[in-house]
Order: structure tokens, then sequence, then C-alpha cells
């Protein structure tokens, strides 16, 4: 009986664990600006409970695209299975990470309040709930452009699940004529919502 007991009080303890939560918000890491291959280095961490390695990203300024950012795969290659995988230990991506950093020159940081985010257009609908999908939760579809001067963007679009939409950074780019933003808005939907920030390129 005593057995029986302590087992179910171990299983009562345990419960909790159960309900921890898995979500997180995304942010931006700016790395900073490669001089010789003119790219321009960035990291999207992931704050959640899954633990997985930040996703690299790099603008090119001499390809044929250079307002397109790249996702990077190679530094998650597995080197026992030779495919990609985003929850392996860390410390091999880490020493990449750092010997990339090593190359790279500072951006310039600049003040938000120069900065100007244009709504274009936005729809308000509706999805199902994260807990409950016959349940519906309030969605917002944005296309917007960030402004600063002559500079601008293209036009983006951003899903947010509350009325938000904010510029979170602002940097220069070092011998390019060019500005950085991070737009940041409850793009994630789980839980209690959490806040994606993504990177926004801007020129003349």
């Amino acid at each position: 009986m005593k057995i029986k007991i302590s087992l179910f009080l171990f299983v009562l303890c345990l419960s909790p664990l159960s309900l921890a939560t898995v979500g997180g918000p995304q942010q931006i890491e700016v790395l900073g600006y490669e001089v010789q291959d003119q790219k321009l280095y960035l990291l999207r961490h992931y704050l959640d409970g899954r633990g997985r390695l930040p996703q690299l990203y790099y603008y090119h300024f001499k390809s044929q695209k250079p307002n397109q950012l790249v996702q990077v795969h190679s530094l998650y290659i597995h080197p026992k299975t030779k495919k990609i995988d985003y929850d392996q230990h860390s410390k091999k991506f880490d020493q990449d990470i750092a010997q990339i950093k090593k190359r790279l020159t500072p951006v310039v940081p600049l003040a938000k309040q120069n900065f100007q985010l244009k709504r274009i257009r936005t729809d308000k609908s509706t999805a199902p709930a994260w807990h409950d999908s016959r349940q519906n939760v309030p969605k917002w579809t944005y296309l917007y452009r960030a402004q600063s001067g002559p500079y601008q963007t293209s036009i983006h679009q951003a899903v947010s699940y509350t009325p938000d939409l904010v510029l979170n950074q602002a940097y220069r780019i070092p011998q390019q004529d060019k500005l950085l933003v991070t737009v940041k808005y409850l793009g994630i939907p789980f839980e209690t919502g959490y806040h994606i920030e993504d990177p926004v390129l801007l020129s003349r």
C-alpha cells in the first residue's frame, strides 16, 4: 500500500512538468558585416522549450538579389547522419559562429525614432485557437513598409494575433548605402502568444 501511495505522489509531483511551456519568442541578433564578401550576417534565436540551434542567415550584397535573405544550411549538417539537424549539441555550431564573427565589422545602431512603419493594408480575420480548433482567435494580416528619409523597404507581410506591429532594432550597414531594421509582432498564437522579430532591409 505504501508503495502505491508513494508512486501516486511521485506521478503527481511530475504532472506540472507535462504542463510546462514549450512555446517561446523568436529574436533577431545582427552579427555584423563581412567587408570582403559583402555579406550581412544575422541569427534568429528560438527561445522555446525545444532548445534548437539558432538559424543563421545572410544578405549577399554582391549577388543578383542583394535584398534577399539567404538561409544557411551547411552549419547544421550532423557529422554522423550527414543530414540537417537543428537539435544537435551546440558546441561545434558555437565554434563556427565564433569564427564567422572574427571576420565581421559591427553594424552601427540607429535611433528607432528616425524610422516610420507605414501600414499599407490591414486585414482582420480569425484563426483556429491553438487549444481548441472549434474556437477562433482574432488575426491581423499587415502589408507594411519601413521608411527613413530616402530609404525604404519593399512591401512586406506580417501576420499578428494582436494589433501590434513595431520597429524593434535599427542599424546602418558599414560601407553599404543600406539600413536594416527588425519588425516585431505577436506572430505565434500558441499558449499565451509569443513575439516574432523579422529583419527588413532598406535601400534608396
